[in-house]
């Protein structure tokens, strides 16, 4: 049975409008995938239909072998796969730790509902979901910050949030939407940083990225996509220095020439 997380020949057309066509797509265990392209390029929708939020027209998706294509996003996640969004849904009046312990309903269910009213053995079953927490906090560099609302934070903080969220539901392959939108760059060291250690863990991660720079120093691989078609795979420098991607992803050139000046 083969390992991984594998997206194969995903079609999806919305109406007659094509937005992804016979897109591939891999993400192996311990591995750092990046995903490029312009705005309109099919990354999102490619998230969408991995998770169970749009279902392809055709191919399918795969966990370890498993065919998980045609499920809801709530059993997508039961089978290994978490993922963060462009915009963070996370109730900013939420402290870190509650924000976090969302993430095991979809692992304990009823148990946890169970908790949150006040059914009897709630407090055992709540003391065992925050000793859970913990070392998912610790891992991200979170467990300061546990007592602190959600809003308090800045974006980079709140990114690292929603991968605790992530890492707490079990997922074994998270997929993260544009995670260093609006960060600053000592913010994005940071979450690289993090994201290094999330993969050393073992967990495979599928990042949707623009910044150029990011995806060179953090991914294994990458994959551009051009109007919902792969233009080109492989390791993060050939792709970057693909002509064809080099033409079509904007400010890509600009990018490159500005990364290697610093380096």
């Amino acid at each position: 049975m083969s390992r991984g997380l594998t997206a194969t020949g995903i079609e999806v057309a919305f109406g007659g409008v094509h937005a992804l066509r016979g897109v591939d797509v891999a993400v192996e265990p311990g591995k750092v995938a990046g995903l490029i392209g312009r705005n309109g390029s099919g990354k999102t929708t490619l998230f969408n239909c991995i998770t169970g939020f749009v279902r392809p027209t055709a191919g399918r998706t795969t966990v370890d072998g498993v065919d998980v294509t045609s499920l809801p996003p709530d059993r997508v996640v039961k089978h290994g796969i978490a993922r963060t969004f462009q915009t963070p849904r996370v109730d900013p009046r939420a402290t870190v730790l509650s924000a976090v312990l969302c993430g095991f309903y979809s692992r304990v269910g009823a148990s946890f509902v169970g908790s949150l009213l006040g059914v009897p053995g709630a407090w055992r079953e709540e003391q065992r979901l925050h000793r859970r927490a913990e070392p998912i906090l610790e891992r991200l560099g979170l467990a300061e910050l546990r007592g602190r609302e959600v809003g308090q934070l800045s974006m980079g903080l709140i990114r690292l949030v929603e991968v605790a969220r992530c890492l707490a539901s079990g997922a074994r392959f998270v997929l993260l939407d544009e995670p260093a939108a609006g960060l600053t760059a000592a913010e994005q060291e940071r979450l690289a940083e993090q994201v290094r250690a999330v993969a050393a863990s073992g967990v495979g991660v599928l990042i949707v990225e623009h910044n150029i720079g990011l995806v060179r120093s953090l991914c294994d691989t990458a994959t551009a996509l051009e109007t919902g078609r792969v233009l080109c795979a492989g390791t993060p420098e050939a792709v970057v220095r693909d002509e064809r991607v080099m033409r079509s992803y904007l400010g890509a050139i600009g990018d490159l020439a500005a990364t290697e000046a610093a380096a």
